[in-house]
């Protein structure tokens, strides 16, 4: 796990996955950015995130993200007018663009592409398991 509005840290420091008991689950040490209040804003920090993703040309796509990415936008609403016990409203939205699955037939991908293609396939099917079981628990 990288951060990518931290890109000048090294490529060998990877970010780690972490249950706080506050937050849930969360990437410890990932940038955290407040008091932003447009949607520009926001759009700029997601794009400055974007100029950072690992690419690659393959023979499908000439900008092939290697990576998956989320974005979380929390906003928080609070009545300027109350007193000190006013009710805070809180919504949370996550972004998630995830890399794309490939054949390595159709990409033409050998080695490195090819190894990043399998183990892109191999996330994804990781992620649609995940939401198999969840659904299935939820359903019960």
């Amino acid at each position: 796990i990288r951060d990518l509005l931290n890109p000048s840290s090294e490529a060998g420091d990877h970010l780690d996955l972490r249950e706080d008991p506050v937050k849930g689950m969360c990437v410890a040490g990932i940038s955290e950015v407040g008091g932003l209040s447009t949607a520009e804003e926001i759009m700029n920090l997601l794009l400055e995130g974007n100029r950072h993703r690992t690419t690659e040309p393959t023979a499908a796509n000439v900008v092939s993200s290697r990576s998956h990415a989320v974005l979380q936008v929390i906003v928080e609403q609070k009545d300027k007018t109350a007193g000190a016990s006013a009710a805070i409203h809180v919504g949370k939205l996550a972004m998630i663009d995830l890399a794309g699955s490939e054949r390595a037939s159709q990409t033409n991908n050998r080695g490195l592409r090819m190894i990043e293609g399998a183990n892109i396939n191999r996330s994804l099917l990781a992620l649609g398991n995940c939401i198999t079981a969840l659904s299935e628990k939820g359903a019960k």
